[in-house]
């Protein structure tokens, strides 16, 4: 406890004062002079000009000759001490005790931050909340994470929704085959994405959901219905397909400028499909990489607000969604630069896979660029969903194709034998009619008619068993996903959403931050 001295001149009985003696509530100020003002303004209920303070039982008051109802708002008091070079004093009053009619006690505490402030040397304290700074040179929130454990209700509302799409209105169909579909037919490739050796080729087909054209600097391309109708119809394709699916991007993705997608011709090249005219995209070799994309300040679309926390965690958050089951969540102040970096990754191969994430996210002691886009695939929204396109095998197609050979054979032997037995027994019964045989001239006309017959009778078998073949349904070897609904309602892509808590809670939040501060749980010098 503060030591009262005995006495005081210039007493002044205050009210009006906002201070407790617990200080949670008090002011600061940064000099003597504004402090002497500001209580010398304040109403003055009663002044002494001078008086001995009294002290029972612990407790030190000063009486005066004033009714204890003129004296009820009292709340504080200020004096002077010629012992202590005429300094001011300030106290709370803590209780008016009756004594009659015309006296009353009023008893005091001195308020030791207001007198001795000017004189105290802080020292490393632990400081459990604080008026922090809120905004750096450049307006951004300083940032402060540490749990308040403060409600801040159960909702989030929505903001910001924004849709990136690396072609914007491109999408691409690969198909995968087992040997090549364009000149020369059939041919086996051995070559390499990203350095490692594959024995697969692919062919990207770029296209738009209402099928119109897609201009490209490798020359003009075919519909979409085109390239897929060859696909179903080409005997080259048959079986020979391995997958088909669409994708949002390609590795070493083309630039998207003036609605004309841009290609590195060493990657890709434009090619015709076997026996049409329906053109494509022939991949023929690509090294990955990976493309960033600016989607602006981190804190954009977010409401204005006072207190810089509010556009923390968990007051606001951010969401990277793509609609199909995958969906990362993300906090404002860990992402290590201002702006929204995201780093888009694609790759090749029997099933869609693109990576999206933020290229500085938790990373504020990794210098170099390639490093931050590995690492960050740590908290990375992988797609990978199956948009694949239904694969079917035409059986007869199948059976036509991989027995061309065999079935001409069957029918030029069939045709050839049929030929020469009835040549055979024409000759026969032309003899027997010469040496006068009637039965042979008879036996060789039924074998002729036998002979042609069982020709008839042996290439309809060879066509019923084609046609038994041309019956059965054609059967899916790679069933599609839901790839229609996906892109039909124009979720592809990645989704940005931003997202903060309700204004009712960001009306209280700011009020309590408002009057006590921020939690920091911290030994420092106090912030003063």
């Amino acid at each position: 406890m503060a030591t009262v001295p005995l006495s005081g001149t210039d007493i002044r009985l205050l009210s009006g004062i906002p201070f407790s003696n617990d200080y949670k509530h008090t002011r600061w100020f940064d000099d003597k002079t504004s402090q002497t003002n500001y209580f010398l303004s304040k109403n003055v209920i009663h002044s002494i000009g001078e008086a001995n303070f009294q002290r029972i039982d612990g407790h030190t008051f000063i009486r005066v000759n004033k009714s204890i109802d003129e004296l009820w708002t009292t709340n504080y008091l200020m004096f002077r001490n010629t012992s202590y070079n005429s300094k001011w004093f300030y106290a709370f009053v803590t209780k008016l005790h009756y004594v009659n009619a015309k006296t009353t006690d009023v008893h005091f505490q001195i308020d030791v931050f207001q007198t001795w402030k000017f004189e105290m040397n802080f020292k490393p304290s632990y400081v459990i909340r604080e008026h922090c700074p809120l905004w750096d040179a450049n307006s951004m929130p300083i940032v402060n994470t540490v749990d308040e454990g403060l409600n801040y209700g159960t909702e989030y509302n929505i903001v910001s929704v924004e849709n990136y799409r690396p072609c914007d209105d491109v999408y691409f169909l690969v198909i995968v085959a087992k040997q090549g579909m364009h000149d020369p037919i059939n041919k086996t490739y051995y070559g390499s994405l990203n350095g490692m050796p594959q024995l697969l080729v692919y062919y990207a087909h770029p296209f738009k959901r209402d099928n119109s054209s897609v201009s490209t600097n490798l020359g003009t391309l075919s519909s979409l219905i085109d390239v897929i109708g060859n696909m179903y119809t080409d005997l080259d394709g048959v079986n020979n397909i391995v997958s088909m699916y669409v994708t949002d991007a390609l590795p070493n993705n083309p630039s998207y400028v003036n609605n004309t997608l841009s290609f590195d011709s060493s990657d890709y090249q434009l090619v015709s499909l076997s026996g049409s005219t329906i053109n494509t995209i022939f991949v023929k070799d690509v090294t990955y990489g990976n493309w960033i994309f600016n989607n602006g300040n981190k804190y954009d679309n977010y409401s204005l607000v006072d207190e810089s926390k509010l556009l923390m965690y968990p007051y606001t958050l951010l969401e990277l969604v793509d609609f199909r089951g995958n969906k990362v969540e993300y906090k404002n102040e860990y992402i290590n630069n201002d702006d929204l970096m995201i780093t888009i990754s694609a790759s090749l191969g029997t099933s869609n896979k693109v990576v999206y994430s933020l290229k500085d996210y938790l990373m504020p002691m990794i210098p170099d660029d390639g490093l931050k886009i590995t690492a960050s695939l740590e908290h990375a929204l992988i797609n990978n969903e199956p948009n694949d396109v239904p694969v079917l095998t035409d059986m007869l197609s199948a059976y036509l194709q991989g027995n061309r050979n065999s079935i001409q054979n069957q029918k030029t032997s069939t045709i050839w034998n049929g030929a020469m037995g009835t040549v055979s027994n024409v000759v026969s019964g032309v003899f027997s009619g010469i040496t006068g045989n009637g039965a042979g001239v008879a036996s060789a006309g039924i074998n002729t008619i036998t002979g042609l017959g069982n020709t008839v009778l042996e290439m309809q078998q060879i066509q019923a068993k084609q046609k038994d073949i041309q019956n059965t349904p054609p059967q899916l070897t790679k069933m599609g996903s839901n790839t229609s609904f996906d892109y039909g309602y124009g979720y592809t892509g990645v989704w940005i959403i931003k997202k903060e808590i309700t204004e009712e809670y960001r009306k209280k939040l700011t009020e309590f931050f408002n009057m006590f501060g921020y939690k920091l749980n911290e030994v420092k010098l106090p912030n003063f």
